[in-house]
């Protein structure tokens, strides 16, 4: 799974948007048999395996399981859900950063996320504005720094266009 998990993250995160793609179409496009086929061929593995995409056998399990994240953080959240120190340690949203960090820089970061996490009763830190992710599948160079964005509710659109 890690050669796969490498190679689909290479070409959704590493991999330059079309030109003509909207932000929501290029989304759709990575959950296509015509975008995974050509990636488990890359990694060797079989074609067939596509076929997962059209199985709704695992839904339900899928959907338990984020529920049971959720039931740990409140429903009001998205995702990533992390749960520090499993089975009593507390789980949150993120951490969600817009900008690569160099190597010693994510170190000292994630360590100060587990520290907020340990605390007791640190609840949330939160900011809906936000840099577009610095990611060249985002159309951000890693030399640049991304758009500032409102995130209205854990979303780029306004308001009045969620209807």
């Amino acid at each position: 799974m890690d050669i796969l998990q490498a190679a689909l993250g290479a070409h959704i995160f590493d991999t330059p948007p079309a030109a003509t793609a909207d932000d929501e179409a290029d989304r759709h496009r990575h959950g296509t048999r015509e975008f995974l086929e050509p990636v488990l061929s890359e990694v060797g593995l079989p074609a067939e395996l596509a076929d997962a995409l059209d199985d709704t056998s695992w839904d339900d399990a899928i959907r338990a399981d984020g529920d049971e994240a959720r039931a740990l953080t409140g429903k009001d959240v998205g995702t990533p859900i992390i749960h520090f120190e499993p089975p009593d340690g507390v789980a949150f949203f993120g951490p969600v950063i817009s900008r690569l960090p160099e190597p010693e820089q994510a170190g000292e970061l994630w360590d100060h996320v587990v520290g907020l996490a340990r605390f007791p009763g640190f609840a949330e830190l939160k900011r809906s504005l936000r840099e577009r992710p610095q990611l060249i599948g985002f159309g951000v160079d890693p030399d640049t720094v991304g758009k500032q964005e409102d995130w209205h509710g854990g979303s780029r659109r306004q308001r009045s266009e969620r209807g």
